[in-house]
Protein backbone atom coordinates (compact mmCIF):
# COMPACT_ATOMS: atom_id res chain seq x y z
CA UNK A 1 0.00 0.00 0.00
CA UNK A 2 1.19 3.58 -0.70
CA UNK A 3 1.05 5.80 2.13
CA UNK A 4 -0.93 9.02 1.81
CA UNK A 5 2.16 10.66 3.51
CA UNK A 6 4.25 9.46 0.86
CA UNK A 7 1.61 10.94 -1.59
CA UNK A 8 1.56 14.53 -0.11
CA UNK A 9 5.26 14.60 -0.04
CA UNK A 10 5.73 14.06 -3.82
CA UNK A 11 2.59 15.83 -4.98
CA UNK A 12 1.03 12.25 -6.44
CA UNK A 13 -1.49 11.22 -7.24
CA UNK A 14 -2.47 7.27 -9.24
CA UNK A 15 -4.57 7.04 -12.22
CA UNK A 16 -7.16 4.39 -12.01
CA UNK A 17 -6.72 1.20 -14.77
CA UNK A 18 -9.41 2.80 -16.91
CA UNK A 19 -7.94 5.98 -17.72
CA UNK A 20 -4.20 4.81 -17.97
CA UNK A 21 -5.18 2.61 -20.80
CA UNK A 22 -6.38 5.76 -22.33
CA UNK A 23 -3.84 8.20 -21.82
CA UNK A 24 -1.30 5.14 -23.28
CA UNK A 25 -3.52 4.38 -26.47
CA UNK A 26 -2.70 8.03 -26.92
CA UNK A 27 0.91 8.34 -27.24
CA UNK A 28 1.54 7.36 -31.04
CA UNK A 29 4.88 4.82 -30.41
CA UNK A 30 6.15 2.26 -32.47
CA UNK A 31 7.17 -1.20 -31.33
CA UNK A 32 10.84 -0.31 -32.08
CA UNK A 33 10.28 3.12 -30.12
CA UNK A 34 11.74 3.24 -26.43
CA UNK A 35 9.96 5.76 -23.75
CA UNK A 36 10.92 7.35 -20.69
CA UNK A 37 8.51 7.38 -18.28
CA UNK A 38 8.86 9.65 -15.38
CA UNK A 39 7.15 8.93 -11.69
CA UNK A 40 5.52 6.12 -12.65
CA UNK A 41 4.01 5.42 -9.23
CA UNK A 42 2.49 2.12 -8.94
CA UNK A 43 2.79 1.21 -12.77
CA UNK A 44 -1.00 2.32 -13.80
CA UNK A 45 0.54 3.67 -16.57
CA UNK A 46 3.56 1.75 -17.25
CA UNK A 47 1.60 -1.76 -17.94
CA UNK A 48 -0.11 -0.10 -20.83
CA UNK A 49 3.13 1.35 -22.28
CA UNK A 50 5.12 -1.38 -21.91
CA UNK A 51 3.49 -3.38 -24.90
CA UNK A 52 4.05 -0.54 -27.20
CA UNK A 53 7.55 -0.25 -27.34
CA UNK A 54 11.02 -1.82 -27.26
CA UNK A 55 12.17 -0.55 -23.91
CA UNK A 56 10.76 1.33 -21.29
CA UNK A 57 12.61 2.84 -18.35
CA UNK A 58 11.05 4.28 -15.72
CA UNK A 59 12.35 6.77 -12.90
CA UNK A 60 10.69 6.90 -9.90
CA UNK A 61 11.70 8.99 -6.78
CA UNK A 62 9.43 7.38 -4.08
CA UNK A 63 11.01 4.66 -2.45
CA UNK A 64 7.82 3.28 -1.25
CA UNK A 65 6.92 2.82 -4.69
CA UNK A 66 10.63 0.95 -6.04
CA UNK A 67 9.37 -2.46 -4.54
CA UNK A 68 5.90 -2.45 -6.21
CA UNK A 69 7.08 -1.52 -9.27
CA UNK A 70 9.78 -4.46 -8.88
CA UNK A 71 7.36 -6.97 -8.27
CA UNK A 72 4.74 -5.84 -10.73
CA UNK A 73 7.19 -5.81 -13.83
CA UNK A 74 9.72 -8.83 -13.03
CA UNK A 75 8.69 -10.45 -15.65
CA UNK A 76 8.98 -7.97 -18.27
CA UNK A 77 12.32 -7.80 -19.82
CA UNK A 78 11.86 -4.58 -21.76
CA UNK A 79 11.50 -2.91 -18.02
CA UNK A 80 14.29 -1.14 -16.29
CA UNK A 81 13.53 0.74 -13.24
CA UNK A 82 15.88 3.73 -11.89
CA UNK A 83 15.28 4.64 -8.61
CA UNK A 84 16.74 8.77 -8.66
CA UNK A 85 14.91 12.38 -8.44
CA UNK A 86 13.88 12.73 -12.35
CA UNK A 87 15.78 16.47 -11.99
CA UNK A 88 19.13 14.24 -11.41
CA UNK A 89 18.60 11.89 -14.32
CA UNK A 90 21.24 11.99 -17.18
CA UNK A 91 18.66 12.91 -19.63
CA UNK A 92 21.37 13.51 -22.10
CA UNK A 93 23.35 9.97 -22.11
CA UNK A 94 20.02 8.47 -22.12
CA UNK A 95 18.52 9.92 -25.25
CA UNK A 96 21.67 9.92 -27.40
CA UNK A 97 21.29 6.16 -27.56
CA UNK A 98 17.87 5.82 -28.77
CA UNK A 99 14.84 7.14 -30.74
CA UNK A 100 12.72 7.58 -28.11
CA UNK A 101 9.37 9.36 -26.41
CA UNK A 102 9.09 10.83 -23.10
CA UNK A 103 5.59 10.32 -20.97
CA UNK A 104 4.46 10.29 -17.18
CA UNK A 105 2.05 11.52 -15.23
CA UNK A 106 3.66 13.89 -13.39
CA UNK A 107 3.93 15.18 -10.07
CA UNK A 108 1.91 18.04 -9.75
CA UNK A 109 4.42 20.11 -7.68
CA UNK A 110 7.28 19.62 -9.87
CA UNK A 111 5.48 19.64 -13.46
CA UNK A 112 6.77 22.74 -14.42
CA UNK A 113 10.38 21.72 -12.84
CA UNK A 114 10.43 18.56 -15.23
CA UNK A 115 9.06 20.30 -18.00
CA UNK A 116 11.11 23.40 -18.45
CA UNK A 117 14.14 20.42 -17.60
CA UNK A 118 13.22 18.56 -20.67
CA UNK A 119 12.54 21.42 -23.34
CA UNK A 120 15.97 22.15 -24.08
CA UNK A 121 16.83 18.02 -25.11
CA UNK A 122 13.04 17.53 -27.02
CA UNK A 123 14.77 18.10 -30.07
CA UNK A 124 16.45 14.49 -29.47
CA UNK A 125 13.00 12.69 -28.53
CA UNK A 126 10.12 11.83 -30.70
CA UNK A 127 7.65 14.05 -28.35
CA UNK A 128 6.54 14.54 -25.09
CA UNK A 129 3.48 13.16 -23.40
CA UNK A 130 2.56 14.10 -20.21
CA UNK A 131 -0.20 14.73 -17.56
CA UNK A 132 -0.31 17.77 -15.34
CA UNK A 133 -2.77 19.96 -13.54
CA UNK A 134 -5.54 21.39 -16.31
CA UNK A 135 -4.26 24.80 -15.65
CA UNK A 136 -0.01 24.03 -15.99
CA UNK A 137 -1.13 22.47 -19.98
CA UNK A 138 -3.70 25.50 -20.18
CA UNK A 139 -0.32 27.58 -19.45
CA UNK A 140 2.15 25.47 -21.54
CA UNK A 141 -0.54 25.55 -24.61
CA UNK A 142 -1.92 29.30 -24.48
CA UNK A 143 -1.28 31.64 -27.21
CA UNK A 144 -0.73 35.66 -26.71
CA UNK A 145 -3.72 37.48 -25.36
CA UNK A 146 -5.07 34.36 -24.20
CA UNK A 147 -5.98 32.82 -20.91
CA UNK A 148 -2.94 31.51 -18.94
CA UNK A 149 -0.33 32.80 -21.62
CA UNK A 150 2.97 34.01 -19.72
CA UNK A 151 6.70 33.31 -19.42
CA UNK A 152 5.99 28.98 -19.57
CA UNK A 153 3.73 29.48 -22.42
CA UNK A 154 6.42 31.54 -24.37
CA UNK A 155 9.40 29.03 -22.93
CA UNK A 156 7.62 25.90 -24.51
CA UNK A 157 7.21 27.68 -27.50
CA UNK A 158 10.71 28.04 -28.02
CA UNK A 159 11.18 24.62 -28.56
CA UNK A 160 7.74 22.75 -29.27
CA UNK A 161 4.24 22.43 -30.87
CA UNK A 162 1.90 21.94 -27.62
CA UNK A 163 -1.57 20.85 -27.54
CA UNK A 164 -3.86 19.43 -25.61
CA UNK A 165 -5.47 15.82 -25.53
CA UNK A 166 -8.22 15.09 -23.29
CA UNK A 167 -9.36 16.54 -20.04
CA UNK A 168 -9.41 14.10 -16.67
CA UNK A 169 -11.50 14.37 -13.55
CA UNK A 170 -10.61 14.14 -10.41
CA UNK A 171 -13.07 10.89 -10.49
CA UNK A 172 -9.76 8.67 -12.23
CA UNK A 173 -7.84 9.07 -9.45
CA UNK A 174 -6.75 8.49 -5.69
CA UNK A 175 -6.59 9.99 -3.97
CA UNK A 176 -8.90 12.47 -5.65
CA UNK A 177 -7.15 15.71 -6.16
CA UNK A 178 -9.34 18.80 -6.00
CA UNK A 179 -8.46 20.09 -9.63
CA UNK A 180 -8.97 18.63 -13.28
CA UNK A 181 -5.81 17.29 -15.04
CA UNK A 182 -5.23 17.39 -18.61
CA UNK A 183 -2.84 15.52 -20.32
CA UNK A 184 -0.84 17.49 -23.36
CA UNK A 185 1.78 16.47 -26.07
CA UNK A 186 4.96 18.67 -27.02
CA UNK A 187 6.64 17.64 -30.46
CA UNK A 188 9.43 18.99 -30.89
CA UNK A 189 10.32 21.73 -33.85
CA UNK A 190 12.07 21.19 -36.63
CA UNK A 191 13.58 24.28 -36.28
CA UNK A 192 13.59 25.29 -32.53
CA UNK A 193 14.09 28.84 -31.30
CA UNK A 194 18.02 28.58 -29.52
CA UNK A 195 18.18 32.11 -27.89
CA UNK A 196 21.18 33.80 -26.24
CA UNK A 197 21.06 32.62 -22.39
CA UNK A 198 19.75 36.47 -21.74
CA UNK A 199 16.65 35.77 -23.56
CA UNK A 200 14.66 33.47 -20.74
CA UNK A 201 15.68 36.10 -18.21
CA UNK A 202 14.41 38.91 -20.23
CA UNK A 203 11.31 36.83 -20.24
CA UNK A 204 10.86 36.46 -16.72
CA UNK A 205 11.16 39.92 -16.34
CA UNK A 206 8.46 40.83 -19.22
CA UNK A 207 6.07 38.84 -17.25
CA UNK A 208 7.01 39.38 -13.60
CA UNK A 209 3.91 41.96 -13.12
CA UNK A 210 1.23 41.45 -15.60
CA UNK A 211 -0.59 44.49 -14.66
CA UNK A 212 2.12 46.36 -15.77
CA UNK A 213 3.40 47.62 -19.07
CA UNK A 214 6.42 46.23 -20.69
CA UNK A 215 8.00 49.33 -20.17
CA UNK A 216 7.31 49.15 -16.04
CA UNK A 217 7.80 45.96 -16.06
CA UNK A 218 11.33 46.15 -18.04
CA UNK A 219 12.42 49.38 -16.54
CA UNK A 220 14.84 47.67 -13.97
CA UNK A 221 15.84 45.05 -16.82
CA UNK A 222 16.73 46.84 -19.77
CA UNK A 223 15.55 50.78 -18.95
CA UNK A 224 12.55 52.16 -19.62
CA UNK A 225 13.27 54.83 -22.25
CA UNK A 226 15.41 52.28 -23.74
CA UNK A 227 12.16 49.75 -23.55
CA UNK A 228 10.28 52.16 -24.92
CA UNK A 229 12.34 52.84 -28.11
CA UNK A 230 12.34 49.15 -28.73
CA UNK A 231 8.11 48.93 -28.80
CA UNK A 232 8.19 51.50 -30.89
CA UNK A 233 10.97 50.07 -33.71
CA UNK A 234 8.52 46.97 -33.64
CA UNK A 235 5.15 49.04 -34.00
CA UNK A 236 3.86 48.99 -30.63
CA UNK A 237 2.52 51.39 -27.96
CA UNK A 238 4.67 52.04 -24.78
CA UNK A 239 1.25 50.54 -23.20
CA UNK A 240 1.65 47.48 -24.42
CA UNK A 241 1.49 44.38 -22.02
CA UNK A 242 3.95 41.25 -22.12
CA UNK A 243 0.50 39.01 -22.52
CA UNK A 244 -0.38 40.73 -25.97
CA UNK A 245 2.75 39.69 -27.73
CA UNK A 246 3.87 36.62 -29.36
CA UNK A 247 7.21 34.72 -29.23
CA UNK A 248 8.31 36.53 -32.33
CA UNK A 249 7.33 39.69 -31.35
CA UNK A 250 9.57 39.01 -28.03
CA UNK A 251 12.36 38.04 -29.72
CA UNK A 252 12.36 41.07 -32.20
CA UNK A 253 12.27 43.52 -29.30
CA UNK A 254 14.69 41.52 -27.35
CA UNK A 255 17.06 41.65 -30.32
CA UNK A 256 16.94 45.54 -30.60
CA UNK A 257 17.77 45.98 -26.75
CA UNK A 258 20.79 43.53 -26.79
CA UNK A 259 21.97 45.08 -30.35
Amino acid sequence: MFSKKTRRRFGQNFLDREMSKKIADDLPCSPQDSILEIGPGHGALTEWLLPKCSNLTAVEIDNFCIPELQKKFKNSKNFNLVHKNFLQFDIEAWLSERPSWIAGNLPYNMATAIITHILPHISKTKGCMFMTQAEVAERITAKAKGKGYGSLSVFCACYAKSRIIRLIGPEHFNPRPKVNSATIMLEPLENPLCPEPDFFGFIKAAFSQKRKTLANSLSSHCGKEKTISALKATQFSESTRAEELSLENLTNIFTILTS
